[in-house]
């Protein structure tokens, strides 16, 4: 996303030799507010600390000293903030009845440690109508479950604002925590494990009498493995047999065909063998391998759920706008709001559909729609883009058409998006299964000649070169390996769409970066100079009042008071105003009067009367560590800088990319650079964060965006990164490398058993029941060494 403009710490010269910390969020307390419970940073700090206390929950602060949220950065307080979720159509989007209970699900962005897993978890000590709540710390959500008689989801919204955790109301979110696919999967797995378990106890008393049992007791135990194995065979394995016919009818191969091929082969010998009194088969074999074929499924799907990468346009909408009204503004759902309604906006509010101002001014932060960082002034009659956020409150747009027709939604649907990407891991399996199912086949076919006339030993060659030639050690060793990875980055931060995203990421050679909110992100830093102590204290104060990035980081933290008067702000010029009496500017060269000759573009100049002029150089902050991670990219990529912002500083960012810096850029012309460097046969991975990059990230062959809230991503790119965590890159791509030895060391230990197993089976001196065995004892080797590995690796990275 976008960079958080949010408040920098005041002027090193104000702040006293030791600060004391906020007994609520544990940062200093630079003028804050003092109380009888202790020092808080902010007044928001401190009522948090107080609702807390009202209702008995200071354990909060147990697990570590300043456990709580900021509430510095905290957006304008409005009473209906949450009203759109008294609409019924808002609220059925977001609340889900099952067996009786009605719960609503929010994402909570601010969610980050086991205290606020604790507090979140006392809900019903807020609100009497919550009956229980349960928090997803990787998924940065909570589900709720009320009684709506009691309470309601706008009352459970306010409540979680109130403690800290405002919630970010997404209605395409799923609310069910548990979605019908992981619960058949469960259910699969459950019949299938239900069924192993049995099998192998009925096997138990012929292990342990040593000798065959007495053909009445074989004979029962015979009928009830069939009879477990058969739900196995019709409903637990049912994916692989419908996944292989699907291959087969559009004419290709994957590793589901032969591992289907494998398990029919071992449940009709084994059915044969029964029937026709010959011995009692394999069936627990057959129901351990799909037992273990499910859990390795399993382990992907929970790490597909960890993040919700598909999103539409009306993720980054709000639910409602303010519309005005003959009665008066009243909140309307985003799909009844039509062109020539008048909207209102508050500060900090999206712009839900394009529109023109009818106000005389006013300004909007398209920072993650065009990744400008600074708002941008407008004049009445200016035209507004949805998913702009308004820079200062009051302004009124009347909408030139609904959202389904803004300029956010047609590039939102723009055809890169539908372009289907090559994923390794997929084009690997269609290769290797075509070969591998064709060899199968072929040495099956061969031992059954080459062992005949005896039919009976050409069955058991036959049978056991499919049943050891079915490649379940070779379809468990990518998605183990890929699916631990996957969980292993997401701890670190980095969130993959899918497991196959990491071989792709092992072949990229060349990285482009976006600039603002990627490389750059947290608060805007200034750089003072040219008045005293006391003069910066009296601009700081002035800078309080106004809401652009700037005046926000220049004011910092401190809340000191101050008599403001004759306050006026010139959108794209500055402010002026008296504080305490003394003339106070703040803005451009021209506003302040510094001579042109003397001016410094790109400079923000402080007037105090009295006092002299000094300068304020106002930059994005770098996120920690970029510069030396880009730095150690270069020696093994070639790296470039497609950002489009202004080009101040170009010098230091050419310097830090080797010339190839480019500024100003457009979605289409980071495109067309992306699709010429693809051309030059390279595997490109771009790192963005704004709806403008999100062409680029879905034309790249992996596309990473860079987010501070994991509950706001953007179309159509393979991975998340978290913001203070873009430092970690270059261990990420090395750990992608190393995930691809990992497989290729398993498949390697994989073909080798396949090839010996063969050879034993083609000589004859391999039945089908020690082949049985010998497939989950090898597909068992091949989870242990995969995963072993790869969160051997992992922990490298956590470092």
């Amino acid at each position: 996303m976008a960079a958080s403009l949010s408040a920098a710490p005041p002027i090193p010269a104000s702040r006293p030799a030791v600060a004391p910390l906020c007994l609520h969020c544990g940062l200093h307390c630079d003028g804050g507010v003092a109380t009888a419970d202790g020092d808080f940073c902010c007044a928001g700090c401190a009522a948090v600390y107080g609702l807390l206390r009202a209702h008995g929950l200071t354990d909060y602060y147990a697990c570590a000293p300043g456990a709580g949220v900021s509430q510095q950065a905290r957006g304008p307080v409005h009473g209906d903030r949450f009203a759109a979720l008294d609409d019924p159509a808002v609220a059925a989007r977001l609340v889900r009845t099952v067996d009786g209970a009605t719960a609503v699900t929010f994402a909570v962005p601010a969610l980050h440690c086991a205290s606020c897993v604790w507090l979140l978890e006392q809900l019903w000590r807020f609100d009497g109508g919550i009956a229980r709540s349960e928090v997803d710390l990787v998924r940065r959500t909570v589900r709720i479950a009320f009684s709506p008689g009691a309470t309601s989801p706008r009352a459970i919204a306010e409540t979680l604002a109130s403690l800290g955790y405002e919630p970010s109301i997404d209605a395409e979110r799923q609310a069910d925590p548990a979605p019908a696919a992981r619960r058949a999967l469960y259910l699969k797995l459950g019949v299938a494990g239900f069924a192993f378990g049995n099998m192998m106890l009925f096997s138990i008393p012929r292990y342990a009498n040593g000798s065959p049992l007495t053909p009445e007791f074989q004979r029962l135990f015979d009928t009830l493995n069939l009879a477990f194995a058969v739900p196995v065979l019709l409903f637990s394995a049912s994916d692989y047999f419908r996944s292989a016919a699907a291959a087969l009818r559009a004419r290709t191969v994957t590793l589901d065909v032969p591992i289907a091929l494998g398990l029919a082969t071992m449940f009709a010998r084994s059915t044969a063998d029964i029937a026709l009194g010959r011995g009692e088969g394999f069936l627990d074999s057959f129901a351990g391998l799909v037992f273990f074929l499910l859990i390795g499924r399993l382990l992907q799907q929970k790490a597909f759920e960890a993040m919700a990468f598909d999103r539409t346009v009306r993720s980054f909408l709000p639910l409602s706008a303010r519309v005005e009204r003959p009665a008066g503004a009243l909140l309307v759902p985003l799909t009844e709001v039509t062109t020539g309604d008048v909207v209102r906006l508050r500060c900090g509010e999206v712009v839900p559909a394009d529109g023109v101002l009818i106000d005389d001014s006013g300004a909007i932060d398209y920072a993650f729609v065009t990744g400008e960082s600074e708002p941008v002034p407008l004049v009445r009659g200016s035209r507004v883009q949805a998913g702009g956020r308004a820079s200062r409150g009051g302004l009124r747009v009347v909408l030139t058409g609904p959202a389904s027709n803004s300029r956010l939604a047609a590039l939102w649907t723009d055809p890169v998006f539908a372009r289907p990407k090559s994923q390794a891991l997929t084009d690997l399996s269609a290769r290797f299964g075509q070969a591998f199912t064709a060899v199968a086949i072929f040495l099956a076919a061969a031992g059954a000649v080459v062992w005949w006339p005896d039919a009976v030993r050409a069955a058991d060659v036959a049978t056991a070169v499919l049943i050891i030639a079915c490649p379940c050690a070779l379809t468990l060793a990518a998605p183990i390996a890929l699916g631990t990875g996957m969980g292993v980055l997401g701890r670190a931060g980095c969130y993959l769409r899918q497991p196959g995203v990491l071989l792709d990421l092992a072949r990229v050679t060349l990285i482009d970066f976006d600039k603002t909110g990627t490389l750059t992100g947290g608060a805007t830093s200034v750089s003072l100079a040219g008045l005293t102590d006391a003069g910066w204290r009296k601009v700081r104060q002035l800078a309080a009042a106004s809401v652009h990035p700037v005046s926000r980081a220049l004011a910092g933290s401190g809340r000191s008071e101050a008599s403001i008067s004759g306050l006026v702000e010139h959108d794209g010029a500055g402010l002026r105003g008296e504080v305490d009496g003394v003339a106070v500017a703040i803005g451009s060269a021209a506003f302040i009067g510094v001579e042109p000759g003397v001016a410094v573009a790109g400079r923000a100049y402080a007037s105090v009367a009295g006092a002299g002029i000094g300068t304020i150089d106002a930059a994005a902050a770098l996120r920690p560590g970029v510069i030396d991670a880009v730095r150690e990219l270069a020696a093994g990529y070639e790296t470039w800088l497609l950002s489009g912002d202004h080009a101040r500083g170009a010098s230091q960012w050419a310097v830090t990319f080797d010339g190839r810096a480019r500024f100003e850029q457009s979605p289409a012309d980071k495109l067309d650079t992306i699709r010429r460097q693809q051309a030059a046969d390279h595997h490109v991975l771009m790192v963005g964060d704004g709806l403008n990059d999100a062409g680029a990230l879905a034309a790249a062959d992996v596309g990473i965006a860079v987010s501070d809230e994991t509950a706001c991503l953007v179309p159509a790119c393979d991975a998340l990164l978290r913001g203070d965590r873009v430092a970690a890159l270059p261990a990420v791509l090395r750990y992608a490398r190393r995930a691809r030895s990992v497989i290729v060391l398993c498949f390697a230990v994989s073909v080798v058993y396949n090839v010996g197993g063969l050879w034993l089976a083609l000589a004859g001196r391999l039945t089908p029941l020690a082949t049985a065995i010998l497939m989950p004892v090898s597909s068992l080797t091949i989870v242990a060494l995969s995963a072993g590995l790869m969160r051997l690796h992992g922990r490298r990275i956590a470092a």
